[in-house]
């Protein structure tokens, strides 16, 4: 019998090469007239910035450009930012960047909408227990990476200093512009990385206790498309029909995780960010195939179908031997796009093991759809590091 569940896309998405140049006729479609146009500082050398701050203007729409975006997002840099937008009146955000500048956008509708109270009191509105005394302002979301498919989830991930960690605080889009062409100039480890970020979402999103059979459609396909386009991307930034692949396959990914959820591995890459500084791309990359092995114990058939989606399929009945060998195929995947273990990294296993009470029994881990022990926590983190040489 198939599990029921909700199907559901948060907000619009226009895909495709050159759509960046409808930004302006999206952001009025949504009301805004003034906007805080959020970046990084890198956008501001490529011209992005100013090339959508114009494109805003001929919509009829001034914008007060920010670019102090900081990865992880700060919450200092959320505070800052929310003053400015205040100061500045505006009734809009509109976000250009990776996944750190979408969160921030994010977290800055919300903080600039009421204040910065809202920042020490995140998981009350995470869970649902407090709604927000004033809705956020609303969010048109552009995407310059394959990777975190922020422009279509519920949440932006913060660092937060109250609890000392990195959480989800809930401001959903209301468009979103998945332009692939804005990926062209992406380098090649950022590439790698934020491609198996999109694989580690679909991953687990098929294991998480909301999981629907919508969302395993969207993250088969988002596997087969990261899979078969990522190393090609890898080798030539300046392919573009593996951009669009990737573009989709991070959207799609997106959307699936939105809808069904995460669970350890990225309990693991928010830990491990947040104590040691790791981008979140690798820290899910290594991960995988770690969860893989342990989450084909409960769901070998879901685990033997990513092998057929990447085009390599796994013929065995049984469980253990079904995830080591799909685990192969996805530590080989981000191998060949040169992605570095831990280890080569400068790290001890005995860095990767100490953050394992941040993770056991952390709400994001209890979402998988089975059982979880504090021994499974400690065998994920050594087989990520120990395995993947």
């Amino acid at each position: 019998m198939l599990k029921s569940g909700i199907y559901m896309q948060l907000a619009p998405v226009l895909f495709g090469c050159g759509t960046l140049a409808r930004a302006g006729e999206k952001a009025k479609e949504t009301g805004i007239t003034k906007a805080l146009l959020v970046a990084d500082p890198a956008l501001l050398r490529t011209g992005r910035a100013e090339e959508l701050a114009a494109l805003l203007a001929g919509a009829g729409i001034s914008a007060t450009l920010w670019a102090d975006v900081e990865t992880d997002t700060p919450e200092h840099t959320v505070k800052a930012a929310a003053a400015i937008a205040r100061a500045a009146q505006i009734d809009g955000v509109v976000a250009i960047g990776g996944g750190s500048t979408l969160d921030t956008a994010k977290a800055i509708a919300v903080v600039a909408a009421n204040s910065d109270d809202i920042l020490r009191e995140i998981p009350a509105y995470l869970s649902g227990r407090k709604s927000y005394p004033v809705q956020p302002f609303p969010l048109l979301l552009i995407p310059t990476t394959s990777g975190t498919g922020s422009e279509s989830t519920f949440v932006a991930v913060v660092t937060s200093d109250v609890l000392d960690c990195k959480i989800g605080l809930p401001c959903p889009p209301a468009f979103a512009i998945v332009d692939p062409c804005l990926t062209l100039g992406v380098p090649p480890l950022v590439t790698a990385f934020t491609g198996m970020d999109a694989f580690s979402h679909a991953n687990e999103a098929l294991t998480e206790q909301r999981n629907t059979p919508h969302a395993d459609l969207l993250a088969y396909e988002a596997i087969r498309l990261v899979s078969r386009w990522l190393p090609v991307a890898v080798k030539d930034g300046s392919n573009l029909e593996a951009r669009e692949h990737l573009a989709l396959a991070s959207n799609y990914a997106g959307i699936a995780f939105n809808e069904s959820g995460v669970h350890l591995g990225h309990t693991v890459a928010h830990a491990l960010g947040h104590a040691l500084h790791i981008p979140h791309g690798i820290c899910c990359a290594l991960v995988t195939p770690a969860l893989i092995e342990f989450t084909a114990k409960a769901h070998p058939e879901k685990i033997r179908r990513i092998g057929d989606a990447m085009g390599q399929p796994v013929h065995s009945d049984n469980p253990a031997d079904t995830g080591r060998r799909v685990a192969a195929l996805v530590r080989t995947l981000a191998r060949e796009t040169g992605l570095p273990s831990l280890a080569a990294q400068g790290f001890a296993k005995e860095q990767i093991l100490a953050v394992k009470p941040a993770v056991y029994g952390h709400p994001l881990s209890t979402a998988y759809d089975g059982v979880i022990t504090e021994q499974d926590v400690e065998h994920v983190l050594s087989s990520m590091y120990d395995n993947y040489l």
